[in-house]
């Protein structure tokens, strides 16, 4: 059972975005959160920017933590935020991401889940063939 999600977003769309989509689909349970038991929490932090080499100190203090609590690192899924793995508004996809997860799988974070919240606009622009999809 799935105890926290994490999501992951990108360091350069944090600088124009606050997160505030991501975290509404999570606590509405709306998009790929829509399963996620009620008592699942909830953190984001960044990749740590390109090529992703910051992840590796961010993932090895929250395995950290979750040991110095008992808690177990299967009960956690990753998500990678939608600005890190699909074509939006900040950029194109990320082109780092195979490092992202062999980073996170190194670590022991196995579980991992593409996509968090999709805008109806950046829908509508892969509907027109304007975003990948």
């Amino acid at each position: 059972m799935t105890k926290l999600v994490v999501v992951i977003q990108c360091e350069h769309a944090l600088k124009r975005c606050c997160g505030f989509w991501c975290t509404r689909d999570f606590y509405d349970r709306l998009g790929p959160f829509a399963d996620y038991p009620s008592d699942t929490q909830y953190m984001t932090f960044s990749c740590g920017g390109c090529c992703g080499q910051g992840l590796a100190a961010k993932v090895e203090n929250l395995a950290s933590r979750l040991q110095s609590v008992g808690r177990d690192k299967k009960n956690v899924v990753v998500h990678f935020a939608s600005c890190v793995c699909t074509d939006n508004h900040h950029h194109t996809p990320c082109p780092f991401q195979n490092i992202l997860k062999t980073i996170l799988k190194r670590h022991g974070f196995t579980t991992i889940v593409r996509g968090s919240h999709l805008s109806v606009t950046a829908q509508q622009r892969r509907d027109q063939g304007i975003y990948r999809s």
